[in-house]
Formats: structure tokens, sequence, C-alpha cells
């Protein structure tokens, strides 16, 4: 998260939810998040802030935390609530006048 690499911070916390989806044993959901996300993650590159990526991050820890725990109830508020979250912080305003832009390497 402390890394500059912007495209591979935003790759890693999408494909957080395909991990958890196959982790589950569930290759159709994982399937279809990896292609949900992927679209999701050029959205993520022109309008999250990078505050908001490390607010994901510690969600996605939180999650973990739950179901390590084998808490669904948690793990479901929680996944919920992230989500709400990542729409809630995208901003309106692009960060970056362009995608192209975004992905050239700083």
């Amino acid at each position: 998260m402390k890394r500059t690499d912007v495209p591979g911070r935003t790759r890693l916390l999408a494909d957080f939810h395909v991990v958890i989806a196959r982790m589950l044993g569930n290759e159709v959901l994982a399937d279809m998040l990896g292609d949900l996300v992927s679209r999701c993650s050029l959205i993520a590159l022109m309008y999250q802030s990078a505050h908001s990526a490390e607010h994901s991050f510690d969600e996605h820890v939180a999650i973990v935390d739950a179901l390590e725990k084998r808490d669904a109830r948690a793990a479901v508020k929680l996944m919920e609530s992230h989500l709400h979250n990542v729409e809630r912080n995208l901003q309106l305003d692009p960060r970056a006048p362009d995608l192209e832009s975004v992905l050239m390497p700083r």
C-alpha cells in the first residue's frame, strides 16, 4: 500500500475479492468477479484516492480476520460496509485527466 505503483495497488485490491471466492470454492463467482473487478479497476484508477485505497486495504484485513474466526455474520456485514464505502468514496472529479496518465510510471 505504501508503494507509488497505483496500477499494481489497484489490481491487488481488486484481486482480493476473486481470491476470497476461489478460497470458498466458488469458481463461478470467482470468474464473474474477475470480469467485474477488471472493469471496476479502471474506474478506481480514475476516481479512487490513495486514502480510499488504504481504507479498502484495512477493510480487507478486517474481512479476512472475520473469516479466520469463522464469523460469517461479521464477514458479511464487513463486506457490505466495504462495498458501500468504496462507492461512497469515489470522487466525482477524476484524480487524473485520463486513464493513460494514471497508468504511466512515476
